[in-house]
């Protein structure tokens, strides 16, 4: 009683009236981060226009961490048949929110607070029985649970770690999943899951750790035969270009850090290029409207203009050095028309009862 206390219960042994009320927990805490998370990105690329580069990496960084941990915890129950009791909803929102916050606020025991919310979620995952292989949706925890020892690891080190390895692995699990591609593939992701925390330690060293990074990930996701008619939907039609696009940025961001260009701007190509065009394609179209209970009319225009318009982004960010800052003025522009595509979609649709 007191591990599922503190950790949760296998949802179809608990009784209807608790599953409700701990659902109502889960789901609120999930909630809140993403709608924290995504305010942290508008503001942060609007802080980055007025010229406050270390207020702006802060948000970014914080919110893309503090983003992933909603998308994932918000699946916690589908993805381990665990539902997290009210105090383990409670302990990782309350973590998260303060790291996120100590964390923008540029305070040093901010990797205390963020090495014991990444342990505790850990322990969530290991704790309930929430890996192995059987059944198949098991394994792509072993993913994220990966990316929980690098955010540790990040956390302590410091840096801009926090942007590469963690919210690659969450992406690589929720690729696998939404592609059908959940069993395991021993002589691949076993020393992709072992290799992330190494070269989260590594990650000061020339850009070859990004490179192998992004060819192992690309080599891990793969590369789907065809998207069938799932992906036609309002939701859904976004992500087979979204996906292509982060494919390709994966191949670009290797080649960029082989011929030496400089690490912060491989990173902004990776962070934009292929986390946030994942992001566009995949969870805020397909996920966050589940969570935040609404329904959309329509997603952009024709369905892949966003994940496009963040790729060139990308690119341009990439390549500012070869031509100059306004570059950079120009990539930030696309990532606003991005957002405002974003914000429309969102509004064009309604709330949705489920409480």
């Amino acid at each position: 009683m007191l591990r599922q206390a503190i950790f949760g219960g296998v949802f179809d042994k608990l009784p209807q009236d608790v599953y409700r009320r701990w659902f109502i927990y889960q789901m609120r805490v999930s909630q809140a981060l993403l709608i924290i998370s995504m305010a942290s990105f508008i503001i942060g690329s609007a802080v980055l226009a007025l010229r406050y580069g270390r207020l702006h990496g802060d948000l970014m960084l914080g919110g893309l961490v503090l983003f992933y941990i909603g998308i994932m915890f918000s699946q916690h129950p589908g993805f381990t048949r665990v539902m997290p009791s009210p105090l383990a909803s409670m302990l990782i929102g309350l973590l998260a929110i303060a790291w996120f916050v100590i964390y923008a606020l540029g305070m040093w025991l901010s990797w205390i607070v963020g090495v014991i919310l990444a342990l505790y979620y850990a322990l969530l995952l290991i704790i309930r029985g929430g890996l192995g292989r059987k059944p198949p949706l098991y394994w792509p925890n072993t993913f994220f649970l990966s990316g929980l020892i690098s955010l540790m690891i990040a956390l302590y080190l410091g840096g801009f770690r926090l942007v590469v390895f963690p919210p690659v692995a969450s992406i690589v699990s929720l690729m696998r999943r939404v592609e059908s591609r959940q069993r395991p593939i021993y002589a691949i992701d076993v020393p992709y899951a072992v290799l992330l925390p190494v070269m989260t330690y590594y990650l000061n060293n020339p850009p070859i750790d990004l490179a192998i990074l992004s060819l192992l990930t690309l080599i891990v996701i793969g590369v789907p035969r065809k998207f069938g008619p799932a992906f036609k939907t309002i939701y859904s039609r976004a992500y087979p270009i979204g996906s292509s696009l982060g494919r390709a940025m994966l191949i670009i961001t290797a080649i960029l850090a082989l011929v030496g260009v400089p690490l912060g701007d491989v990173v902004h190509a990776l962070f934009i290029g292929f986390i946030a065009v994942i992001m566009s394609s995949l969870c805020i179209p397909m996920l966050n409207p589940g969570i935040l209970w609404f329904s959309m009319r329509r997603y952009g225009i024709a369905g892949f203009e966003i994940p496009t318009l963040l790729f060139i982004s990308a690119i341009l960010r990439a390549i500012y050095y070869l031509v100059g800052p306004q570059l950079i003025a120009a990539s930030l522009i696309l990532v606003f028309m991005a957002y405002i595509e974003v914000a429309a979609s969102y509004l064009s649709g309604e709330r949705v009862k489920v409480l």
